[in-house]
């Protein structure tokens, strides 16, 4: 092949005669930086930057030696998909031209004294390359005159036999003078064997697999290749099963697809029927009463008790209309603590329902009548469930409750919420959305961010009273991943 074409100008020290450039279109830095920001942390999203120009640049001058030597068009190794994870995870990609690959290294002009090449492209079987090309990115111009040089090359056996191992990087590391400047003789040498002989892969259980897997995933560790208490063989096998590797990359890149949760459609209405223990875990699945998850906020007395049918009277007076509306509240809250069964309790707040004058004290009224007299026909009620322990939101362990009390024209209120299983704040940009049967959103509420970027809200919420029997979807997501819920009201 001409190792001329496709040149924008050719490097013509007397040192590297045959060192190459090749511009950088700018369509293609907005195209990488677009592929690259899906990544976890900085240092990633800037490498896998490099890298996606680099694939982009020098992909055609591949495909025009493939069409000249009559060989089947180059590829990515991994695919395009896959891509995105070898990225996350390890600096450099790779080119397949027939039997033949070459791994690309690329490297800041600023930082490109040495060609460091990751273990993984050097002693994983399945990883190993043929030639080892380092890729210098000149981004430091105008748009326009970006630029990448091929400043030569080496082959595997090179690496393994004058590369200094550094096993704390776990990089193999060469001199610039190491390098083969004369890129002619890849084209002549290609198809020789340029590989020296890679232990084969240590077996890797499934369950060690999962362990790894949870551990690396977070997010905080900025380089789960170089954590202390992973060898090299573990971290080999782990990247060498798809399945592991996509789930790795997923939890540390919140890239999730949509989780249904797999639970029952839940027809809300008949949580306000007294059933049976045994019948109400049939209807609710995992939902539980929002008590049995939260501790309550004001002690429970015991029912039945003198002392507590004493007390009832005094709650009672705190809800006449006079009061402010927030006393009423709080005392409709410790009537639905104290007033199991008693007949003036329930009373009271069947009234209040109707003398309220804000929807929180109707609502709060609505669920108290719900504990202290179970299957009222305007007794609401109100449960929660925890979403999967955070598996797919980042690994924030949060709850969804829903609340609901029956309104006018037979049509449920229904109060959406999310809040952490513990104290502390919500994740930014975590959303609660109502849908439609079909995946419209409906309504959309949003937790924020404070100067830190750090969440800002306890909880998010929503509120709304569709038309009875109205298939709906309520999805809680962050990033990339959600779970979705699906209800009948």
């Amino acid at each position: 092949m001409n190792f001329k074409n496709q040149v924008w100008t050719q490097h013509s020290s007397q040192k590297n005669p045959a060192g190459m450039r090749f511009k950088i279109a700018p369509d293609d830095q907005e195209q990488a930086w677009k592929m690259a920001d899906r990544h976890s942390n900085t240092l990633t999203r800037y490498q896998a930057y490099l890298n996606w120009l680099t694939l982009k640049t020098l992909l055609p001058w591949f495909e025009d030696w493939a069409k000249e030597e009559g060989l089947t068009t180059p590829c990515l190794t991994p695919n395009p998909d896959q891509m995105i994870q070898s990225l996350e995870l390890v600096n450099g990609t790779a080119i397949e031209l027939d039997i033949t690959r070459f791994i690309l290294i690329p490297l800041d002009e600023i930082e490109s004294d040495c060609l460091e090449v990751p273990q993984e492209w050097v002693d994983h079987p399945n990883w190993v390359g043929d030639y080892y090309l380092p890729v210098i990115v000149s981004l430091d111009g105008d748009e326009e005159d970006c630029w990448i040089e091929i400043p030569g090359f080496v082959t595997h056996k090179q690496v393994k036999q004058q590369g200094n191992y550094d096993a704390n990087s776990r990089i193999y590391r060469l001199e610039m003078t190491d390098l083969i400047p004369e890129l002619t003789v890849m084209e002549i040498t290609r198809g020789l064997q340029m590989r020296d002989p890679i232990s084969p892969l240590e077996p890797l259980s499934e369950g060690e697999a999962k362990q790894w897997v949870e551990i690396l995933g977070n997010p905080s560790i900025y380089s789960p290749r170089l954590h202390e208490d992973i060898p090299f063989a573990t971290w080999a096998a782990l990247l060498d099963n798809q399945d592991w590797r996509q789930q790795l990359c997923d939890r540390r890149m919140g890239k999730v697809p949509d989780v249904s949760s797999h639970h029952p459609l839940q027809e809300l209405r008949q949580w306000l029927h007294p059933v049976t223990e045994e019948g109400l875990a049939a209807i609710s699945g995992v939902w539980q009463q929002f008590e049995a998850l939260f501790v309550p906020p004001t002690p429970i007395a015991v029912r039945g008790s003198s002392e507590t049918t004493q007390a009832i009277a005094p709650v009672i007076r705190l809800l006449q209309p006079h009061e402010l509306e927030q006393t009423r509240r709080h005392a409709a809250g410790v009537l639905g603590e104290l007033g199991f069964g008693n007949p003036d309790a329930i009373k009271a707040l069947t009234q209040l329902l109707h003398t309220a004058r804000e929807e929180e004290t109707r609502w709060q009224a609505a669920l108290s009548l719900g504990k202290i007299s179970p299957g009222h026909p305007q007794a609401g009620i109100k449960k929660a469930r925890y979403l999967d322990s955070g598996l797919y939101l980042q690994g924030h362990s949060l709850a969804l409750i829903v609340a609901i009390m029956p309104k006018n024209n037979d049509k449920l209120g229904i109060f959406l919420q999310v809040q952490p299983t513990s104290s502390g704040k919500l994740p930014p940009h975590l959303k609660l959305s109502v849908l439609s049967a079909s995946g419209e959103t409906i309504r959309e509420a949003e937790s924020r961010s404070d100067r830190s970027d750090q969440g800002q809200d306890n909880l998010i919420q929503l509120r709304f009273s569709p038309p009875p029997g109205t298939h709906f979807r309520v999805r809680v997501s962050l990033k990339e991943s959600s779970i979705t819920e699906d209800f009948i009201a």
